[in-house]
């Protein structure tokens, strides 16, 4: 599934203490019972698409504080790595496994860290024959003295979840990525943020004509403003109506901004459909 929709938990705590011999019928009893990200998945559906898909079985890796950081790059011809962005994605689902969102750059406490993990693993896919661009996925995890624990769980050879707001980024304020410092510079030479999404969804927007989404973010100057370059950009808004989803990039000058932009479109798309 997409975005982590194909993912399912099993909890193993109560066989842990089973005999090795013991261990393997266990698991397969706990089959039935496994803890899945979709809606309305069934361990008979998802069990008759293995042989089909294949499955991957993965350690869960716990934490009290965890985040899910990750990294965009792209792999030229001459067989060079070019860091692009780092991201924490915005999580979500029964078990926080579906990709809701991101919010650029990735924390500055392992930032910088996670552009050389991702320039090591763009080198390694190079000498492989990769090329052009690609997305590693970590967690990290703090640690009782402060560092953080990362670790690698996918490599992505295509765009992603979020090239597409980057790529809005890029394109608003014709800006570039500094990889000294992980951040993005506008042209005057200020740094950039946002929080983005493709997943804002709820039943009470189904009804929102494209044309009435224009009007609510006109009268509420919830547009971008290319003089301050701040403010949100709207996509997928042919789902609106039908699903009562959209997407949105809302850019600042710091994360609280940007934050504060996104919240905003939150509250004033709620306030504006309160009627239904």
């Amino acid at each position: 599934g997409f975005s982590g929709e194909g993912n399912a938990i099993l909890d193993w705590r109560s066989i842990a203490d089973k005999a090795p011999h013991e261990r393997v019928k266990a698991i397969g009893d706990c089959f039935g019972n496994l803890r899945f990200q979709s809606s309305g998945e069934t361990w008979e559906n998802f069990s008759s698409r293995i042989p089909e898909l294949g499955a991957i079985a993965e350690a869960f890796i716990e934490g009290e504080e965890k985040f899910s950081p990750s990294v965009q790059g792209r792999i030229v011809p001459s067989g060079e790595v070019e860091i692009l962005s780092t991201h924490d994605q915005i999580l979500g689902g029964p078990d926080g496994q579906i990709f809701l969102g991101c919010r650029f750059p990735a924390d500055e406490s392992y930032r910088l860290a996670l552009q050389e993990l991702g320039w090591k693993v763009g080198k390694n896919l190079a000498e492989k024959g990769a090329l052009e661009r690609f997305g590693v996925d970590f967690l990290a995890v703090k640690q009782p003295d402060g560092k953080w624990d990362i670790q690698a769980i996918e490599i992505n050879l295509r765009k992603g979840g979020t090239t597409h707001p980057f790529m809005a980024l890029k394109l608003l304020t014709n800006g570039r990525y500094e990889r000294t410092t992980g951040l993005f510079y506008s042209q005057q030479g200020r740094p950039k943020y946002y929080v983005a999404s493709d997943n804002l969804k709820k039943a009470r927007y189904r009804g929102l004509l494209p044309n009435d989404l224009m009007d609510i973010i006109a009268d509420n100057q919830l547009h971008f403003d290319s003089g301050t370059e701040t403010g949100s950009v709207f996509h997928l808004m042919g789902c609106l109506s039908e699903f009562g989803k959209l997407g949105l990039t809302s850019i600042g000058n710091s994360p609280q901004e940007a934050e504060e932009m996104y919240n905003k479109v939150v509250k004033v798309l709620d306030r504006e459909t309160s009627f239904s």
